[in-house]
């Protein structure tokens, strides 16, 4: 069975935490996270939920990012389908990708998360690590467009040989009330 950290000719970045959370802030903040040095990896620990909201930095200009919580599972992120991916089980990174899309649009008990307001272009990676030591190789781009977004969070299964967890990011409504 393949798993990410084999997969050395992927096109595919994926990004593994030392069994913590993972952390998503504005890559232009990054170097604020303290990490294990300080308390931010203390209070992203404190997350309960799949998905939740941490402010970190100075306590007159805290930086909001998101906390990706509960299993320490590699992840990826999908572009086309604005989503996290991370890896619970499959035989190969193409099996769990190709399911991914697959189950992507008939998942229909998703799990309501946090929002988030994204001005900067955003980075993930383990919550252990201080932001002014991370190197390329720790971090993953999460590009999206300006505006607010919420985070749903949902598992999907393909038989007994394909399993993930998704958090689509999905843009809030300008208009909503």
């Amino acid at each position: 069975m393949e798993t990410p950290a084999e997969s050395v000719h992927s096109p595919t970045k994926w990004i593994e935490s030392t069994g913590g959370p993972f952390v998503i802030v504005p890559a232009p903040h990054a170097a604020v996270w303290q990490g294990i040095e300080g308390d931010d990896y203390d209070e992203a620990c404190l997350v309960e939920d799949y998905v939740g909201r941490v402010e970190f930095g100075p306590a007159a200009q805290k930086v909001p990012g998101i906390v990706v919580a509960d299993e320490p599972l590699p992840a990826t992120f999908l572009p086309d389908l604005q989503c996290l991916l991370q890896w619970s089980y499959a035989p190969s990174e193409q099996a769990l990708i190709d399911g991914a899309r697959r189950s992507f649009d008939g998942i229909d008990n998703w799990h309501q998360g946090p929002v988030l307001d994204v001005h900067d272009p955003l980075i993930m990676f383990d919550a252990t690590i201080p932001g002014n030591s991370l190197e390329q190789a720790e971090t993953l781009s999460v590009s999206l467009p300006t505006g607010s977004y919420q985070f749903h969070t949902a598992d999907f299964e393909i038989g007994d040989d394909v399993a993930g967890r998704l958090h689509a990011i999905r843009p809030l409504d300008p208009y909503r009330s």
